[in-house]
């Protein structure tokens, strides 16, 4: 078998980070982190990812969702699988859907979304389906 596969965690929650690392680094996967998009973007660039795990709520509300708009368009990253975790369903359930219009508009730019906390399993089983189909020709 090749390389570990690289999984970059961009999330501002260092507990969630770390739990996810200890999960995907059980599994024999390489996990490198940042704590926001301006972080994880440079990260992206020093080396792309076989799969971005990305959460929504950073430093704004829609931080997530904005990084991955612009991964989309960037052709270096446009195949980049991304699985989003996140409690924004929850937070838009709280604070209605008006002030994520723009996000709710648009198509979606991520592979997966999953809500926080995820079980590890779930984690797992997501992560290896994402990987597989990033394998495809």
């Amino acid at each position: 078998m090749g390389a570990k596969p690289d999984i970059l965690i961009i999330d501002d929650d260092r507990d969630m980070v770390q739990s996810m690392k200890v999960i995907l680094e059980s599994r024999g996967y390489s996990v490198r982190s940042a704590g926001n998009g301006r972080d994880g973007l440079l990260r992206l660039e020093e080396a792309v990812p076989d799969l971005l795990v990305l959460d929504v709520m950073m430093t704004t509300v829609t931080e997530g969702f904005d990084l991955a708009y612009k991964l989309k368009r960037r052709p270096e990253f446009a195949g980049l699988p991304i699985l989003m975790i996140t409690g924004f369903t929850q937070r838009m359930a709280e604070a209605g859907p008006e002030g994520f219009q723009h996000v709710l508009g648009e198509e979606w730019p991520v592979s997966m979304l999953l809500e926080k906390p995820v079980d590890p399993d779930e984690l797992l089983r997501h992560v290896a389906a994402l990987l597989a189909q990033g394998a495809l020709p």
